[in-house]
């Protein structure tokens, strides 16, 4: 469920005037990065046959939550490639120093927040980049830490420090297709 709503996201709200062009494969590899944030029996409580009085039980509830908040710590010092959206933490005018990276757009801005392990705070701090819009989808490389941190809007399992961000857009046909955000503010 998750891995459609991420393409169906990243497909729609993919502009940008300083972008990268993923392939099919290399969406595949992102997506399954993000699984890979959560570790392997967290959801093993889930039935197949999960039926709506089952899943609003307090009882499955309190289990989901916990199983947010389960972090990977096989991942410490691993470097990884990331697409998702941005939620600043951190910013000077247009230029963001830490921010939330999350695996669907708007996330944060409803509650609840998106669990733990699938909340990562970006920290470049050493180089700002510029803010992107909510719903625009960024690509982010670096080296991830597992520790969680609080803030206002949601809490993180992972650290990504110095990382390089950019946008993310798709080629359609073999033929690029940007929306260059810039140019339609003119």
């Amino acid at each position: 469920m998750i891995k459609k709503i991420i393409i169906t996201a990243l497909l729609f709200f993919s502009i940008s005037s300083y972008a990268v062009v993923v392939t099919d494969e290399q969406l595949t590899t992102i997506e399954d990065n993000w699984l890979s944030l959560e570790p392997a029996d967290a959801y093993d409580f889930i039935p197949e046959d999960l039926t709506y009085e089952t899943y609003s039980s307090p009882e499955f509830q309190a289990k989901l939550e916990a199983a947010g908040t389960k972090l990977k710590e096989s991942l410490e010092g691993v470097d990884i490639v990331l697409a998702g959206f941005m939620v600043p933490v951190e910013y000077v005018g247009t230029y963001v120093s830490k921010f939330l990276l999350v695996p669907e757009a708007g996330q944060c801005i409803h509650v609840p927040p998106p669990p733990l392990n699938q909340t990562i705070l970006v920290d470049v701090s050493s180089e700002p980049t510029k803010f992107r819009d909510l719903y625009m989808p960024i690509i982010v490389y670096g080296r991830i830490s597992v520790g969680s941190q609080s803030f206002d809007i949601a809490d993180s399992g992972y650290t990504v420090s110095d990382a390089m961000v950019d946008t993310l857009y798709f080629s359609e046909d073999d033929e690029e297709y940007i929306y260059n955000l810039e140019d339609a503010h003119d």
